[in-house]
């Protein structure tokens, strides 16, 4: 992209247009084509272009029951969700970077409503704006992908540059950071694309890549042209649309409501209802189940027996570890084994107070460390077990000094020969 700004771009865009000769005079707006459905929403700040869209089917109606049901349990009112995308002439954000298109979706009932806010030029983008606070009300709870880093923060710019507040919305989800702590662990990238394809099953047939956008825009304001941004539109339609489907999954997921199929995805997701605070019998259950999967990758697991650890001493449940651990010692990985060494070790020392099993554990832990090679780990092994055979001498060295001390108080000596 060039590092010229958007309203040098346009106005080269406007000296380019050649003379008409014999053209009809025509006002600004009636100069700039509507995209296919599109309609001109007047307003005493301007127009601008508006497209309305509503999908329906089983997935957008399987999302609508899930978010109710997250609704009712959460006490939500889904009226209020917007789920919002934008197109942009740029990516370094900044007062020269302008939001061309907004995209906000809503459920109506069992179907899902987008309405998406064109800027034809810059005369409208007041206009946008002013439709674009209308759609997000005060009570509305905002939905983005990114949005806190992106979206958010260039709508703002561009509404202070007309000195007017942002609109307030009551709470703002970037579903972003959830979305990572589920997907992060099997999937190469957590951009929405990639969820869209390998989560929801979703493939694009016509669309705009998004490194792309802002050159087709740009294109636009140079021929007036519409056609071929007609992508662009189904680009940003399609990312509202995933982005409530994926907030559906993410939420009903969190909240218990519904069991992910993968057993990576739900051994994440076991985790963040843990790390939320949900230290029930039923979820705790469910995340040493999920842990002990063999198909979930390696990291994931030990990062599940590292969680499950802590919780459950933090809360006083460390018995409930023992078959956890156990499973550990035989499991595929070798990160996961001696992580189940070095916990239950500890168990055994400190709590069971059984020192013999406990050293026999930790020296079988020390030789497989030597024998890999992990030298950090067979010098923590070590030291552990030089202080449990201490600890064993020293209660030997009791047992022996009470056995003499009885031995010479007994009357009849001849009795321990």
């Amino acid at each position: 992209m060039s590092s010229r700004s958007f309203r040098d771009r346009y106005a080269a865009t406007q000296r380019e247009q050649p003379p008409q000769a014999d053209a009809p005079e025509r006002t600004l707006g009636d100069a700039w084509p509507l995209p296919e459905g599109a309609r001109i929403e007047r307003a005493l700040v301007g127009h601008c272009a508006v497209h309305d869209a509503l999908y329906s089917g089983p997935e957008v109606a399987l999302a609508s029951d899930l978010l109710t049901r997250v609704a009712e349990r959460d006490h939500l009112d889904l009226a209020r969700l917007r789920f919002l995308d934008t197109e942009t002439t740029g990516l370094a954000g900044g007062t020269g970077t302008h939001v061309f298109l907004v995209g906000i979706g809503r459920f109506v009932g069992p179907t899902f409503h987008v309405r998406q806010l064109f800027m034809r030029h810059p005369g409208e983008e007041r206009a946008l704006l002013h439709h674009t606070e209308a759609a997000l009300s005060e009570d509305a709870t905002l939905v983005t992908f990114n949005g806190r880093t992106f979206d958010m923060p260039l709508l703002e710019t561009r509404y202070r540059m007309y000195r007017r507040a942002s609109p307030p919305v009551a709470e703002h989800l970037d579903l972003l950071h959830p979305a990572r702590r589920i997907w992060k662990h099997r999937l190469p990238s957590c951009s929405l694309g990639t969820l869209e394809r390998e989560v929801l099953g979703v493939t694009r047939q016509r669309d705009a890549p998004g490194w792309l956008i802002p050159q087709l825009y740009f294109e636009f304001l140079r021929t007036r042209n519409v056609e071929p941004l007609e992508p662009v539109f189904s680009h940003n339609r399609m990312d509202v649309l995933s982005l409530a489907r994926l907030t559906a999954l993410v939420l009903g997921w969190s909240a218990g409501l519904e069991q992910p199929v993968h057993p990576a995805d739900r051994l994440a997701t076991a985790m963040v209802r843990v790390a939320n605070g949900d230290h029930s019998d039923v979820q705790i259950a469910d995340l040493l189940e999920a842990a002990s999967d063999q198909r979930t990758p390696a990291l994931l697991r030990l990062r599940a027996y590292d969680e499950c650890t802590r919780v459950l001493r933090r809360a006083g449940r460390a018995e409930l570890l023992l078959p956890l651990w156990q499973a550990g010692l035989r499991d595929a990985s070798r990160m996961v084994r001696q992580f189940s060494q070095e916990e239950l070790g500890k168990y055994l020392e400190h709590r069971a107070r059984d020192l013999v099993a406990a050293r026999v554990l930790i020296a079988q832990a020390y030789e497989h460390a030597a024998q890999v090679g992990d030298i950090a780990a067979a010098a923590a092994f070590e030291r552990r077990l030089l202080r449990i055979e201490r600890k064993l001498a020293g209660a030997n060295a009791r047992v022996a000094r009470v056995a003499v001390v009885d031995c010479s108080a007994d009357p009849n000596p001849d009795a321990y020969a």
